[in-house]
């Protein structure tokens, strides 16, 4: 399909490069609307770049984040899908087109679909920035062999934070989850964690500081009732302890939850009526990837149906 744009308009301009924008994109494009997707990373997929293995995708084979995403943007290129690495800084209306812009860039187009998602938080405690890259990391994927036989400490109890424990667990000589109260991930990522001989909890924990000087040697938590503070020798911790909805680009106009997700309709529609938001970035989002692809289709339809009238 060759798709032409009209006086350098685009009729779409997905922000983000997850699964929610992959699929934005390329339902876009598949009903003839002259598409562009701007990532400010490099790589595309987003958080799911960093699973190993696919479980909550329907697939034929077993798959990783990675190979999810690669296949879906070579969809896009077939589909003559513009596809840009630049962070998003600001979008702002100008008469009836809307303005999107990089640090080198402004796009015109007649829609925008959000579908940025959402920032792991960081652990904000004494030594965590310092050792940042020093043995804290947040993706087990791209750093877990640097801690093979050795101990690690994976801080969350959510889906992200025992797929995380279940990828490390193979490596490493031992996994212990730091869990701040209860567990909120599915029961099968549980069953797996507890039936793995080196993973072990510890609960009502929270971390008070990541030890180390130059590399991670240890943590000191505290039990959140009793008060009680002790120390765990590792080599590596992983926090995934929640995310921030990566929504500042866009206009203050656009409602926001407490959290600071985007407000949209049932057609993913936001207060500012031409702008979309799917995915993480959203208020009422499931969680799930097939959530995320289905919200995309449903903005894109929205759009297509719009503009033809």
């Amino acid at each position: 399909m060759s798709l032409r744009r009209r006086r350098d308009i685009w009729d779409v301009v997905v922000v983000g490069g997850g699964i929610g924008g992959l699929t934005a994109a390329w339902y876009a494009a598949r009903r003839g609307l002259p598409t562009a997707l701007i990532e400010g990373d490099v790589m595309l997929g987003g958080q799911v770049a960093t699973v190993n293995t696919l479980d909550d995708w329907p697939s034929t084979k077993d798959e990783s984040g990675v190979e999810l995403a690669a296949a879906m943007a070579a969809k896009l290129e077939n589909n003559a899908v513009e596809i840009v690495h630049q962070p998003v800084v600001d979008v702002k209306r100008a008469d009836d087109l809307l303005l999107v812009k990089t640090d080198t860039r402004i796009f015109r187009t007649r829609r925008v679909i959000a579908a940025s998602g959402a920032k792991l938080r960081s652990l904000d405690v004494p030594g965590a920035d310092a050792l940042r890259g020093k043995g804290v990391s947040q993706c087990a994927h791209c750093d877990g062999y640097f801690f093979k036989g050795q101990d690690v400490v994976v801080v969350g109890g959510g889906d992200s934070a025992l797929q995380e424990a279940l990828v490390l667990a193979p490596l490493c000589k031992s996994v212990t989850i730091v869990v701040r109260s209860r567990l909120r991930a599915k029961q099968a990522y549980v069953e797996r964690a507890a039936a793995a001989a080196n993973v072990k909890f510890v609960w009502d924990a929270q971390v008070e500081e990541v030890l180390g000087n130059g590399t991670v040697n240890g943590v000191r938590l505290r039990n959140r009732g009793s008060g009680a503070l002790t120390e765990i020798a590792c080599a590596g911790v992983f926090p995934f302890i929640g995310v921030e909805p990566d929504t500042a680009y866009l206009p203050a106009a656009i409602r926001r939850d407490d959290s600071g997700r985007v407000i949209t309709d049932q057609r993913m529609r936001t207060a500012e009526r031409s702008i979309f938001a799917v995915g993480a970035v959203r208020s009422g989002y499931s969680g799930e990837l097939s959530g995320a692809a289905g919200e995309a289709a449903i903005a894109a339809a929205t759009i297509a149906a719009d503009l033809a009238r």
